[in-house]
């Protein structure tokens, strides 16, 4: 995995993917890589912007970036691509069929109509391999991806600020705060992190559906969090919905794995079905 910028990926000691996977039920091989923003800007100046973007990013994905002009969503996008490239090497290694060299520049990260990224490889020694589903979110100085061996997966990283509580009506409902509440008993004026994590649960989930359709943030109804006794204070938890369809009927049960990294909520979720 010949990647020139592995100094700003950031080994990340707050959960591990065997818990994740065990609190979703999910059976096949997920990977999570999480890079630091600022270091990446390091680590580009240093090597040089043209040849990081040279060895890393294909064609479509160098035309694509031409077109941003703020240094801000620059570093944001391109921590993300690299994240979720390195995401995808991470689980070919793991798989004796799919290991191969990877020409990160072969490899182009696009979006879909719906704004969902997947991975389309320009290489034809990538033929037999099957392509990992892939989900990217960045806040603050973090971007973090993951990737599915099978299925669908959805991670979101959000920065725990006072502003969640500005527009925490629009996603959180009173028996949905009264459960945070319980699970995560600290003063009003500390809920500023529940609700951030409830808020990532919510983004990790939505990014699991069809597409054709999002689901609205109440849509998605938390019933319960679960963890092992020993981890409710470190997580991760278990954050159980009922998905509701546009009739308000419950449609499907889902899991999202939630932890906390320093001042983020962090969500990941993975399923060998669509939600739609």
């Amino acid at each position: 995995m010949d990647f020139p910028l592995k100094n700003c990926i950031i080994a990340d000691q707050c959960f591990s993917i065997p818990q994740v996977q065990e609190l979703l039920q999910y059976p096949h091989l997920l990977t999570y890589v999480q890079i630091d923003l600022k270091l990446l800007e390091e680590e580009i100046s240093k090597l040089g912007e043209k040849k990081a973007i040279t060895c890393s990013l294909s064609r479509e994905e160098k035309d694509l970036l031409s077109t941003l002009s703020l240094d801000k969503r620059r570093k944001e996008w391109l921590g993300g691509r690299f994240a979720a490239k390195y995401a995808t090497a991470g689980l070919f290694e793991q798989v004796e069929s799919q290991k191969h060299d990877m020409h990160w520049s072969r490899y182009a990260i696009i979006v879909d109509k719906n704004g969902r990224p997947y991975l389309s490889a320009n290489n034809k020694n990538a033929a037999h391999l099957t392509m990992p589903d892939i989900s990217i979110s960045h806040s603050g100085s973090l971007a973090v991806a993951m990737a599915a061996q099978k299925g669908f997966c959805g991670v979101d990283i959000q920065n725990v600020t006072q502003k969640v509580f500005k527009v925490s009506d629009r996603y959180c409902s009173h028996n949905e705060k009264q459960i945070l509440e319980k699970f995560f008993p600290v003063e009003p004026e500390k809920q500023a992190a529940p609700l951030t994590k409830l808020w990532a649960a919510k983004e990790a989930l939505r990014k699991v559906s069809a597409m054709n359709s999002l689901p609205g943030f109440l849509e998605l109804e938390l019933i319960e969090i679960t963890t092992a006794p020993l981890q409710k204070e470190s997580g991760p938890w278990g954050f159980i919905f009922n998905w509701k369809n546009s009739a308000g009927l419950t449609h499907k049960k889902c899991t999202v794995a939630v932890t906390h990294i320093e001042d983020y909520a962090l969500a990941l979720t993975a399923r060998g079905d669509t939600l739609g």
